[in-house]
Formats: C-alpha cells, structure tokens, sequence
C-alpha cells in the first residue's frame, strides 16, 4: 500500500503565514489569529507561552479541520494591549526557546552524554522488557513471574469482589456500578 501524501502537500497554500482573521476590535485588543501550515505541534506551544504572559486575559487555539493545513489562535488581552504585540513577543519567546534547547541538545550531544544503540543490537519489545526486568532483578526489585503472579492474584480478588457484590442474576453476574 502505498503512503498517503502529506496534508500540507494536498493543500498548498499561498500568501502570509499569520493573519488576522475578520472580526478583530479596533486596538486588536482581541483578535483570531491564522497560521498556514500549521498543527496542534504549534498550537499548543504558542497558546502556551501566550498565557503565560500576564496581559493575556484568554488564549485558545483550534485547527478547524484536520484536512485544513492551519490553525487558528484567539488571543484577548487586558487593558486595552495588543494581542499582535503579545503574539509577535510570544513567538520571539519561543524562538529563543527552541535555540536555548537546541544548543544544550548540541551540547549533550558532543559530551556523548546518551545511550548508544548498537546497529545490529535488536530493539523491540520483548528485547526491551527481558533487560528491563533483568535490570530490576538485579537491583533487588523483584522478578517478571513475582510481578505476574501478583497480578493475576489482583484480577481474580477485584473479580471475585464483584461476583460478590452484585450476585448472580440469570446466569450473569451483576457488577453494581461505583459512584
């Protein structure tokens, strides 16, 4: 099966990256953001640093639909401030942000401060869990089948408390519902 394109990549888009989208007060004091190509990944982020500027009064975000390579940001500010000043000051934020966290990543990264993979080392998830428990094990912490049994022991208590609890009804047992 071949891969689905890109979003993006169906629905081109031309022009400005943010707009502002009608129905703006005058002063912008309120305004509805639009940001081409663009997904929760931002949004979220950006909505983020908005509020924690303490002018902003209420920031959201939405994508109107996931077809639609945009999103679209409300900012509404208080004491008559601009909300183009505290986009434009929240996305310089985030763009020191993003180098701040680059360098340290560059940083590590040169100190060789992480966990290497040997290429022909096979990583999935039964190799991942066989050296997790063997970690565990080692330290003392308990074994794969101790943690097994203990569950199973769990499940048959929780299952035989609401065999108990809600009797036997044609058959079936009736769980009460916990409120």
């Amino acid at each position: 099966m071949a891969a689905l394109p890109n979003r993006h990549e169906i629905a081109p888009v031309s022009g400005d990256k943010v707009s502002i989208l009608p129905g703006a007060t005058e002063g912008y004091t309120q305004a509805t953001f639009c940001i081409l190509e663009e997904d929760h990944t931002l949004g979220n982020l950006l909505r983020w640093m908005l509020m924690k500027n303490p002018s902003v009064e209420f920031c959201g975000y939405s994508a109107p639909h996931p077809s639609e390579a945009k999103i679209h940001i409300r900012v509404q500010m208080y004491d008559g401030k601009s909300a183009v000043d505290a986009m434009n000051e929240a996305l310089d934020n985030l763009e020191a942000m993003a180098g701040v966290l680059l360098e340290k990543y560059n940083a590590s990264l040169a100190d060789g401060d992480f966990e290497k993979i040997e290429e022909d080392e096979k990583v999935d998830f039964e190799s991942v869990n066989r050296k997790l428990w063997a970690q565990k094990e080692a330290e003392g912490r308990g074994t794969e089948a101790e943690f097994l049994e203990e569950k199973r022991k769990q499940q048959a208590a929780a299952a035989a408390k609401a065999d108990g609890a809600g009797g036997k009804r044609g058959g079936k047992s009736a769980v009460k519902a916990e409120r």
